[in-house]
């Protein structure tokens, strides 16, 4: 491969320099990446990655895995250029964490995309602060001297937190490397706690939540009324209600907007022709909790009533849509600016968060006997102790003992 054309005229869309492929079986051949290996070299961290989709060499996908290679070829042409020493030392963070960020197997390749999102932003700031030094110097004085510092500037308990959750990931990744010096580190860190922040302790209560919905249908916001009444009732992140918009290749198919693919949302498929059940794979738990949750709605015959509302003579696809965005699924910024708004509407003082929406689901069925093993299937958690960061109003709880105690 020419990896001095990498620039590329323009004059041939199926230039794919660097690209290779794996495999014998014509259904399951994946093609690669590779670096021109002066690169490799001199330091660049990215040596090979996985091109999707995978196919084989004259499929329909062609041309987005050619720009695909180009995109990745002159990455390493430019990084190349830009370099005042030619080699990167490997021996520091900044070539650590290219590597966690960059290699095919590294556990940064398996989390979704908004999980990827924020670990990139995290990175960033690992590798401003201790990009250059060398992983053998990070000892345990030097992780508190930079902890120390961290609190005289001021950074919140949560800042901190979550810088050293990224050094710990970044730094157990060398250890599967077998890079002594962050092995080392890895052991270190294993032995340290550092604080988190506290849960909140205020949710919305019930007739907030219903008042802010009494909002929604004033202008005309069905949808979102309907999603907000679904999310609370049946404790569900809003994620798993209006979906999410993630960066997709657009050969993937699917919603696409902005080079953007909808997901993890309702859709009308996870309903019944009744709509007396709901069956949902809970997003963030897919892993840990495979199996579907199958929801009653039958007890709850308002969402029943809502959904018959908007339900056209052939649903399909998503089931919450924003009239703003001309009837495609709500984004992230759109279902919030709503949310303040119609908060405002409703008399909701600031500091009560819809957000926190799952939480007042929680800290209402807790008030009202739950036990905790239901509270932690009714929050879609693994573990009891996850549920526990949910459940607020723990004065109440505090006096119901004590009343319980003195009927006695």
């Amino acid at each position: 491969m020419r990896f001095k054309d990498a620039l590329w005229d323009g004059s041939d869309p199926l230039y794919a320099p660097g690209i290779s492929w794996s495999g014998k079986n014509p259904e399951r051949r994946y093609a690669h990446w590779k670096c021109q290996p002066k690169y490799v070299k001199a330091g660049f961290a990215i040596t090979k990655v996985k091109i999707e989709p995978a196919g084989h060499e004259k499929d329909e996908f062609q041309k987005a895995r050619a720009l695909r290679c180009r995109e990745l070829t002159q990455e390493s042409v430019r990084w190349f250029e830009d370099q005042d020493k030619p080699r990167l030392d490997p021996e520091t963070w900044k070539y650590l964490i290219a590597r966690y960020q960059t290699d095919e197997f590294s556990p940064f390749q398996e989390v979704k995309g908004n999980t990827r999102a924020g670990y990139i932003q995290q990175l960033a700031k690992l590798e401003e602060v201790i990009g250059r030094t060398k992983i053998s110097g990070m000892t345990y004085e030097v992780i508190k001297t930079i902890q120390k510092a961290m609190i005289d500037k001021g950074r919140s308990i949560s800042y901190i937190h979550r810088f050293f959750n990224t050094l710990r990931r970044v730094s157990r990744y060398g250890k599967v490397l077998k890079i002594r010096a962050a092995i080392e580190v890895a052991d270190i860190l294993s032995e340290m706690r550092f604080q988190n922040s506290s849960a909140r302790q205020v949710s919305p209560t019930r007739d907030q939540v219903y008042a802010v919905i009494a909002a929604a249908d004033q202008e005309g916001l069905d949808h979102y009324a309907l999603g907000i009444m679904i999310q609370y009732e049946f404790a569900l992140r809003a994620v798993d209600v209006r979906g999410q918009w993630l960066n997709t290749n657009e050969t993937e198919g699917g919603i696409i907007r902005n080079g953007k693919r909808w997901q993890d949302g309702l859709t009308w498929d996870m309903f019944d022709i009744e709509l007396t059940r709901m069956t949902k794979l809970i997003s963030k738990t897919r892993k840990s909790l495979p199996e579907p949750y199958v929801f009653d709605l039958t007890a709850i015959p308002e969402i029943r009533d809502r959904l018959f509302k908007i339900q056209s003579a052939n649903p399909v696809g998503p089931v919450i849509l924003s009239k703003k965005s001309g009837g495609m699924p709500y984004t992230v910024s759109g279902w919030s600016q709503a949310r303040a708004r119609l908060r405002k509407k409703a008399g909701i003082p600031e500091g009560i968060w819809m957000m926190d929406l799952r939480a007042g689901a929680m800290t209402e069925a807790k008030n009202l006997g739950a036990d905790p093993f239901s509270l932690r299937d009714a929050g879609q958690h693994k573990e009891v102790s996850t549920t526990d960061r949910y459940s607020r109003a723990r004065s109440d709880g505090a006096n119901k003992v004590v009343q319980l105690r003195q009927s006695r």
